[in-house]
């Protein structure tokens, strides 16, 4: 789920991804009131897709995420640095923070020369690195493992996802011209939000068999 959202942000929307897309069932309902919107509202706009919709994402894209055509090229900048300090500016505090963090991992940022480390792309990418760590450790039966990266999810979560990316989505949804755009910022505050809770859930979960010697 990490790396799809991510996609979206990444670059836009191919014929491909949105044929792939038109084939896809998505969650009938959540736990989560915002993630259900948009999973309902994507579902109605590839419904009902107009005569270019390529073309449609493309303009949406570029207007949303990189300002074009805006006043004062204000948009939906999608980095973390932007959200988080002061002069709402590219490359700081948070891109370190961030950098150090990938690289305690031993991750390549393959795509830092595309943009800086802190875009949501890379962000979201870096939690599924961390999912499919906890998914190795817990096959592995390593439940100090398993806890250790869970914790490592919940922290950057909560430090470098949930302090800005609700905020981000909010402008999306402010700037987009179509539902598609709305709903997936919809449905990436709604999943962060309940990622978060479950996070918390699994952990305690883990602790309580760790105490138990299970």
């Amino acid at each position: 789920m990490y790396r799809f959202l991510g996609r979206f942000y990444r670059v836009e929307v191919n014929q491909d991804l949105l044929k792939q897309m038109q084939g896809m069932s998505f969650p009938a309902e959540s736990s989560d009131a915002e993630l259900n919107q948009g999973y309902r509202m994507l579902e109605g706009y590839l419904q009902k897709l107009g005569r270019d919709p390529v073309t449609d994402l493309a303009v949406d894209y570029a207007k949303v995420f990189l300002g074009a055509g805006m006043v004062n090229a204000y948009a939906a900048y999608p980095y973390e640095s932007v959200y988080t300090s002061p002069e709402r500016l590219v490359m700081q505090d948070a891109r370190d923070e961030v950098v150090a963090l990938y690289r305690a991992k031993g991750l390549d940022i393959v795509n830092a020369s595309i943009f800086p480390e802190d875009h949501i792309t890379l962000e979201l990418e870096f939690m599924s690195h961390l999912c499919l760590e906890a998914r190795g450790a817990l096959h592995a039966q390593n439940l100090a493992a398993a806890a250790k990266s869970l914790q490592e999810q919940r922290a950057f979560l909560a430090h470098h996802l949930s302090n800005w990316v609700p905020d981000f989505c909010t402008d999306v949804e402010k700037h987009a011209e179509t539902d598609f755009y709305k709903a997936i910022a919809k449905i990436t505050a709604g999943y962060l939000h309940l990622e978060l809770s479950l996070l918390e859930n699994l952990i305690a979960e883990i602790d309580t068999e760790i105490l138990c010697g299970v």
